[in-house]
């Protein structure tokens, strides 16, 4: 019990021993009902005793006649309990089968059939019973009825049945108690000292073993029974019971949570190492591991002594104990210490923390295997904490999918641990629950912050000052890091409440009690000041200096690097708002802050806070023109930005994490302009771009040496094909999850887990593979590889002399554009002609770079920019019918706000074909038809074409798979759609398109056959094609871009969306290394995923599937085409095709250009011609079967025959088309 209940107990005996009359015995008694309870009468035997001792023995006689009064008085109200005859029977049959014979195989089927009796009312009539009872007994019957109850609870305390309650376990436990308990009125400290002593021992382990209750009391109770064993168990005379006791009094201490914290530590190390001097490995080994263990527990939680040193020392010990409790001889003790192990790992302060939580997670996991829900619920909920504070505090992995598991593993622990049974246990999880939170990144962040607030609330209606001040402080101080966070409410208000729980925290955290937590609290208090809007700035930023100064005092580099390094980080910031002080000395000390604070947040053991700190650094330098020092930070932050990519497991958060991070690539991009070293600012610029395909493709290639059978390398690409897809999926999931839904609060609070099973189970399959087949033919194979960085120099060798490329980048404040030609490259690159190698890297920054120039737009053009894609888009999306009729005047906007004609002067009159790169949403526009001054197009410019590629280094990679053969065509038309009109020209088109080829080497699915399936069951055909062509309907999927699709076959309308050939389906099942082109004559299949939220420019769309296939090339629409335009459109780029030579670079981006032109120019008529001609009619009846069908396109023509003079000349006709690829 606690002191405070035990204190009111005794100070109501003293009120009753001085009552005079009857009148003020009631009144005292009926003034206290709620103090009457099992425990007060214990209290009062516990009195009386002493009082005898004392030799005062009427007063100890009276008050044992009291006792007996109110234990009748509980009688009436144990007698109220709902079938207490049925537990009064109940009682007595298991005591006459006690008196018969104890043995286990007898009683224990007893107690199982009765398993409902077994709770805390059975506890209350065996209290009442025996009371009665004994208070009539003869000697010898007194005898009898405290040896039954003594065996009674031995039997029941070794009870194992299967499927009870948590609540039934503490009851038996209880009803243990009470029997030891009625047994020491016969074994008395006088008559039976040895076994009043083993038995108050025994009375003090299940009390530290309960589970449920008021677990302070508990505590109490324990440390009092094994103090009282004391009288007896001496060192010299009782060695091995003596330790016993040490050992208990050390578990008792160690989790304690009345009085001083450090005090009870220090006590239960110094009961661990006297039970050791006993408990020895030779004699005493599964002792001696049970005093390892408590040790750990000790040497984890230890205030006094050195942190780090206490840590290893914690290790030391549980490693030792694992020398006995092995998993096959004891696999409960052994899940036991790896749950603890992790627990030390957890804290360590040495070895790499990010490695210690790996540690940490594996050792629970290990726990996990032993203690499973059925057999150990309380035990697994407890590990399941654990572990839910290791995914919480992760550094490995995606920090969004590790809080998330967090998150699912609290909700699993308070599934057991419940407030009614577990209060305290409750709340420590509530608390952890409530910091995942705080810092949670999926669903809304207001809502999560106001959860946390609410979640810690709640916590501190278990954890108050008086009774557990360390928790309440620890609460209190995490209070305090949501208000200082805090979205809702009034910003000032909450800095004020935040100042005001950390206030409240350092009541208890003091610099002298607890100097670590000191330090942590401080900390936060400084970088609230820092914040702080209320009170003198000046003030509030000095007092933020003094915190930080004064935390420094404990987080040394040598004890704890990890805080040190945040403290400089926190410090830095607040110099760099400093008001006090030269600005200049202010901005260097903040800069000798953050590179100390880099000496330990490193991009590989501490990546999100490098990435922080990092940009802090980058953008403070910044201030001083410290180019050199900004570029430091920002390269820094750049590889912190990649390790926490690849951690990431699908290629959403991968782009979310980029996008998030895209400043400290401006950052550094602008840093490198300013140094005039424009090729490493265009090497930043590429290494932002693409990222995610660059490294598919990269590994899509890679294959194993040797003599490896073609059976094992079919598997591994399909394995590797497989897992891509399953990527693909999980990042729709990812990206689609409740956008636009409004969450209930429960929803709210539940984890937003994506189940990454299958795509473990694929990547364990392909390593096994790996493993059994190929390893041992080839060691050396690997299946990723690193993808660096491209220089200048080697994206001039993709180019000859007679090509630009123009890449644009959109910064944060400006638009940049890039012209690289080969310009200074050694040898220079002849026209047309393959790879050669590269230029050595350029040294030094001052020297003007060849081949590279830039243009920057000032910032009124960047936000004229995004002004004009929001309109842009909006029309599009809203008002078609106006969008067509202004694309005109929307091109020629663009023009001027990007400064087409002042870029053209920048490139060589000598290049005559242009790659484009775009950017973000530049992705969007037909570029390459941008109206100039003098009239024409930018295409008109460049006579050998222009192309568009989504970064250089995609154009190297295309370039290295690019396909010479162009005979065989597998065409896919018009698919049946229940739900879709057909497409009026797609017979037509694939009719004109299939007489270029030879009819054997030509494949058309049409119709109902152009299904999915017939895809797949054509796989060898399609994988052996030169040229894939898609004449159907497509959609672009703004909300979700990977669920963009082409629309296949569904006739009766039952496939619904499965009927669709999506991106990821692409990715996984697509092997187009034969390919030369892929041609979507299809709506919006050039479309690329370009949100104004996200700027990580990942190229996600169709195109993007099929160059990682193996095409070559990839021509695409931009919009919702006209089905008129798209038939003539396709008909000549084929036509022209054929009549050139498609093995040159480029070659397919200057036929689509010269189409453009035709379909521009073509007048009326020329196309009345067309439409009337004799030949044109026979080819319309032999493709149209459906009449209906062949006059409505009849009458598309003579629609666009009035058009005049020029029936195509809006860009909505022909701009739409682009050449991706080489």
């Amino acid at each position: 019990m606690d002191e405070a209940r035990l204190q009111a107990y005794v100070n109501l005996i003293e009120q009753l021993l001085t009552c005079t009359d009857d009148e003020e015995l009631n009144n005292i008694l009926q003034a206290n009902q709620e103090l009457i309870d099992l425990e007060f009468l214990q209290v009062m035997e516990n009195y009386a005793t002493w009082l005898e001792q004392q030799g005062n023995h009427n007063p100890a006689a009276w008050l044992r006649n009291m006792a007996q009064q109110l234990g009748q008085y509980l009688n009436l109200q144990a007698r109220s309990i709902e079938k207490y005859q049925d537990y009064f029977n109940f009682l007595m049959e298991v005591l006459r089968k006690i008196w018969n014979d104890p043995s286990p195989h007898l009683i224990y089927p007893c107690l199982a059939q009765n398993l409902d009796k077994l709770d805390e009312n059975f506890a209350i009539v065996f209290h009442d019973w025996a009371r009665q009872a004994l208070a009539k007994a003869t000697t010898e019957q007194f005898y009898y009825i405290t040896r039954d109850a003594f065996n009674l609870s031995n039997l029941i305390r070794e009870f194992r049945p299967n499927n009870i309650t948590l609540k039934q376990k503490n009851a038996i436990k209880q009803i243990a108690i009470e029997g030891y308990e009625i047994a020491l009125f016969n074994l008395t400290f006088n008559a039976f000292p040895i076994e009043w002593a083993k038995t108050k021992q025994i009375i003090a382990s299940i009390y530290l073993d309960k589970i449920t209750g008021k677990k302070t009391n508990d505590v109490e109770q324990a440390i009092s029974c094994y103090k009282e064993t004391l009288k007896v168990f001496t060192e010299e005379k009782f060695a091995e019971d003596w330790a016993r006791t040490m050992i208990g009094l050390g578990l008792a201490y160690t989790n304690r949570t009345k009085g001083n914290r450090s005090e009870n530590l220090e006590l239960a190390f110094t009961y661990c190492m006297e039970a050791l001097k006993v408990y020895s490995f030779e004699a005493f080994p599964q002792e001696w591991a049970m005093t390892q263990n408590n040790l750990g527990n000790v040497y984890n939680n230890r205030i006094i002594g050195d942190k780090t040193e206490n840590l290893e020392g914690g290790i030391t010990a549980f490693t030792k104990a694992l020398k006995v409790y092995t998993f096959e001889n004891f696999p409960y003790e052994w899940a036991m210490i790896h749950n603890n192990l992790a627990n030390i790992y957890f804290n360590r302060i040495r070895g790499n923390k990010a490695d210690n939580l790996e540690t940490a997670i594996t050792s629970l996991k290990e726990s996990l295997k032993i203690w499973t829900f059925d057999a150990f619920p309380y035990e697994r909920s407890g590990v399941l904490s654990n572990l839910a504070n290791a995914y919480n505090n992760r550094i490995k992995g995606d920090k969004a999918e590790n809080l998330e598991q967090a998150i699912f593993y609290y909700q699993e622990a308070l599934q057991v641990r419940t407030f009614e049974i577990f209060s305290q246990d409750w709340a420590d999880i509530q608390h952890n629950l409530a910091t995942a939170y705080l810092y949670r990144i999926r669903g809304d962040k207001a809502e999560n912050l106001e959860q946390a607030i609410s979640a810690y609330k709640e916590v501190l209606k278990v954890r108050n000052f008086d009774d557990a001040p360390y928790e309440w402080a620890m609460t209190q101080n995490n209070l305090g890091n949501v208000y200082f966070n805090r979205i809702r409410g009034d910003k000032a208000d909450n800095l004020e409440m935040a100042i005001l729980a950390y206030t409240e925290a350092l009541k208890v955290r003091t610099f002298e009690a607890f100097p670590y937590e000191w330090a942590m609290t401080k900390h936060n208090l400084s970088g609230t000041y820092s914040d702080r809007i209320r009170g003198d700035k000046t003030e509030n930023l000095e007092n933020a200096i003094s915190f930080s100064t004064e935390v420094l005092k404990v987080y040394t580099f040598e004890d704890f690097p990890e805080n040190w390094a945040a403290t400089q980080n926190t410090l830095a910031i607040v110099y760099i708002k400093r008001i006090r002080g030269e600005r200049a000395n202010n901005l260097e000390n903040a800069i000798a802050a953050l590179n100390l604070s880099l000496e330990v947040y490193t991009p590989m053991a501490f990546p999100i806070n490098c990435l922080q700190t990092g940009r802090n650094l980058g953008n403070t330098a910044n201030l001083i023109e410290d180019w050199e020092t900004a570029i430091k930070g920002y390269n820094l932050a750049i590889k912190a930005v990649e390790n926490i990519r690849l951690q990431a497991l699908n290629p959403q958060r991968k782009q979310e994490i980029l996008s998030e991070a895209m400043d400290v690539y401006h950052g550094i991009v602008q840093c490198y302009l300013n140094l005039n070293q424009k090729d490493r600012a265009l090497e930043y610029v590429e290494r932002s771009k693409t990222r995610y395909l660059v490294q598919l493709l990269t590994e899509r290639d890679i294959y194993p040496k040797g003599n490896i059978p073609q059976t094992i390398i079919t598997e591994l690409d399909r394995l590797r094909r497989a897992i891509i897809g399953e990527e693909q999926r999980l990042a729709i999931q990812e990206q689609t999850r409740n956008r636009g839904v409004i969450l209930t609060l429960d929803e709210q609070k539940q984890p937003i887990l994506n189940d990454y099973t299958h795509l473990n189970q694929l990547k364990q399959e392909l390593n096994q593979l790996i493993d059994r087949e190929i390893t041992p033919i080839d060691p050396t194979f690997s299946l990723t590889q690193k993808v660096e960085s491209i220089p200048l120099s080697e994206i001039q060798s993709l180019i000859d002399q007679d090509t630009a490329i123009l890449e644009w980048y959109i910064a944060g404040d400006s638009i940049m554009a890039f012209i690289v030609t080969n310009e200074g490259l050694i040898p220079p690159n002849p026209p047309s002609k393959g790879l050669i190698p590269p230029n050595p890297p350029l040294k030094g920054g001052n020297s003007e770079v060849k081949g590279v120039k830039v243009w920057q737009s000032s910032a009124e053009d960047r936000g004229k920019l995004i002004d004009f894609i929001k309109d842009y888009r909006d029309a599009y999306e809203n008002n078609k019918t106006a969008w067509i009729n202004n694309l005109n005047d929307y091109l020629n906007q663009l023009s001027e706000i990007l400064h087409i004609d002042q870029l053209l002067e920048l490139i060589p009159k000598s290049c005559s074909r242009l790659i484009l790169i775009p950017h973000w949403f530049l992705h969007i526009i037909p570029l390459h038809c941008l109206p100039l001054k003098n009239g024409q197009f930018l295409y008109q410019r460049f006579s050998n074409g222009v192309g568009y590629v989504p970064s250089c280094q995609l154009l190297k990679l295309v370039k290295l798979s690019q396909r010479e053969n162009f005979t065989r065509l597998f065409a896919i038309k018009n698919p049946t759609r229940k739900d879709l009109k057909p497409l009026l020209g797609a017979n037509l088109e694939i009719e004109r398109i299939s007489q270029g080829f030879a009819t054997e080497k030509t494949i058309i699915i049409g119709e109902l056959e152009a299904s999915e399936q017939t895809l797949e069951n054509r796989r060898q055909e399609l994988q052996a094609s030169h040229c894939l062509h898609f004449s159907c309907h497509g959609k672009f999927d703004n909300k979700s871009p990977r669920d963009s699709a082409l629309m296949l076959a569904d006739p009766d309308g039952n496939l619904g969306e499965s009927a669709n050939l999506t991106l990821a389906e692409v990715f996984e099942k697509f092997d187009l290394r034969e390919c030369r082109l892929v041609t979507f004559s299809a709506c919006e299949s050039g479309i690329i995923e370009s949100k104004t939220d996200n700027i990580s420019d990942e190229y996600v769309g169709l195109p993007s599937g099929f160059l990682f296939a193996g095409s070559s090339s990839v021509v695409s629409t931009l919009w919702t085409v006209d089905p008129l335009a798209t038939t003539l459109f396709m008909t000549k780029f084929y036509h022209d095709l054929k009549r050139i030579s498609i093995r040159d670079e480029g070659s397919i981006a200057i036929v689509l250009n010269h189409t453009q032109t035709w379909l521009r120019t073509l007048n009326s008529k020329k196309l009345a011609r067309i439409k009337d001609s004799q030949k044109f009619q026979q080819l319309l009846d032999r493709v149209f079967e459906n009449k209906r069908d062949r006059r409505k396109f009849q009458d598309l023509l003579e629609a666009a025959v009035k058009r005049e003079p020029y029936p195509f000349a809006n860009p909505y006709y022909w701009t739409a088309f682009i050449a991706t690829g080489v």
